[in-house]
């Protein structure tokens, strides 16, 4: 019994000294890492799962609203044939690495999204031949 006490009394501070947020911090280092990866890729350009529900969020916005920044969003016609996510009409908005678009140069990459604001996939102008499109990954 005197044994059992003496290592209690080695073992309760070390115990007692242990991190209790261990779950936490692993949690707060896996949600940091899931943002930075890729949810699409556009060419060489990654975007978040963030920056592209940020995209179809403001281009169904203004498509809800019946109002467009720099032309867009606006009907995309899918003449390459794309099986996107879910079934059409289908909007077209740029995406961006930093922001929203508002109105300056589109760049080459798209969030599609149906007329229920629904995510349809990402594309790009990005190794396309003229002004075609062709799939981002991610979808």
């Amino acid at each position: 019994m005197k044994f059992i006490s003496t290592l209690l009394l080695f073992i309760a501070p070390v115990a007692l000294s242990l991190p209790t947020s261990v779950t936490t911090d692993v949690t707060v280092v896996e949600e940091a890492i899931e943002a930075r990866q890729c949810y699409s890729t556009c060419g060489s350009t990654c975007y978040t799962a963030n920056q592209v529900t940020t995209a179809r969020n403001a281009g169904y916005s203004y498509y809800q609203k019946g109002t467009a920044t720099g032309g867009y969003p606006h009907t995309y016609n899918n003449y390459e044939g794309f099986t996107f996510l879910v079934a059409g009409p289908y909007q077209e908005f740029p995406l961006k690495t930093s922001g929203t678009f508002t109105g300056s140069t589109p760049g080459a990459d798209r969030v599609i999204f149906n007329t229920k604001g629904q995510r349809a996939g990402e594309i790009t102008h990005t190794g396309a031949s003229g002004n075609n499109f062709v799939a981002c990954s991610g979808w």
